[in-house]
C-alpha cells in the first residue's frame, strides 16, 4: 500500500524470491508504475533471471554487459533500454557506474542484496566503511522510485551492518537504530512483516516445505 514501494524480501533459500519479485514487477507494470526497470544480480544468474522473467511473466529484459557497452560507443545502453539486467560486480566498476549515473529507473531489484555491505568501525570515533557494491546500491537508490532487495541472509549478527543495508531503502527512516529494534520487537508494525517457513503452503493448503524431523 505505501508509495513508493521500497522493501527488503528476506525469505529462506527455495522460498521463491525470484517469483515474488516477478509478481511485484508485474503488478507495478499493470499499474503503469514500472516502465523502466533495472535488475542487478550475481553474474552467474543473469541469464537465469532473463529466462524466468520471459517464461513465467512474458517480460523481456536485455542483459547489459561489457560487450554491449563497447558496441554502443557514444551511446548509453542504460538510457536506451527500459528493462535491463546486469551483473552487480560489473556495474560497480567505476567506469560502468559513471554511465549508470545518467539513468533513472522506476524500479530497481537487487538479488543477493547482502553483498551490498557497509560496516561501522571504531569505538570512540566511529567511521563507516562502504564496500564498492554498497556504493553502487547508494547510487541506484537515489535514482529509482521503487526498490526491492532480495536476500536469504540479511542479518550477519552485526546490527549496524543490517541497519546500513536498510538505509539503501530509506536513509532517513533507518538512520535511527531504535526504530528498527522497536519494529522487530512489535508484532504489529508498518515496517516489518515476518513469515516463517511453516506458514508457507501450496494452493491446496499443503505445506510448501516438509516438516522438520528431530533425531533422537
Amino acid at each position: 500500500k505505501p508509495q513508493p514501494l521500497r522493501m527488503l524480501l528476506a525469505d529462506d533459500p527455495g522460498a521463491g524470491k525470484t517469483i515474488m519479485a516477478g509478481l511485484l514487477l508485474k503488478e507495478l507494470r499493470f499499474r503503469g508504475l514500472a516502465d523502466r526497470v533495472l535488475i542487478v544480480v550475481p553474474p552467474l544468474v543473469c541469464r537465469q533471471w532473463q529466462e524466468e522473467l520471459q517464461e513465467k511473466f512474458s517480460e523481456e529484459f536485455d542483459i547489459i554487459d561489457s560487450g554491449v557497452l563497447r558496441s554502443n560507443v557514444g551511446r548509453n545502453p542504460w538510457t536506451e533500454n527500459d528493462r535491463c539486467i546486469t551483473s552487480v560486480y560489473w556495474a560497480a566498476r567505476p567506469q560502468v557506474l559513471e554511465t549508470l549515473r545518467d539513468a533513472d529507473w522506476d524500479l530497481v531489484i537487487v538479488d543477493e542484496a547482502h553483498k551490498m555491505a557497509a560496516y561501522r568501525t571504531g569505538k570512540r570515533v566511529q567511521k563507516t566503511r562502504k564496500t564498492r557494491l554498497y556504493r553502487l546500491g547508494e547510487e541506484l537508490s537515489v535514482r529509482t522510485r521503487h526498490v526491492l532487495l532480495l536476500t536469504a541472509t540479511p542479518h550477519k549478527g552485526d546490527p549496524e551492518n543490517f541497519r546500513l543495508l536498510l538505509e539503501l531503502l530509506d536513509k532517513d527512516l533507518f538512520a535511527d537504530r531504535n526504530i528498527l529494534e522497536d519494529a522487530m520487537r512489535s508484532q504489529d508494525n508498518p515496517i516489518l512483516l515476518r513469515r516463517l517457513k511453516e506458514e508457507m503452503v501450496r494452493f491446496d493448503g499443503s505445506p510448501l516445505f516438509p516438516p522438520r524431523t528431530v533425531k533422537t
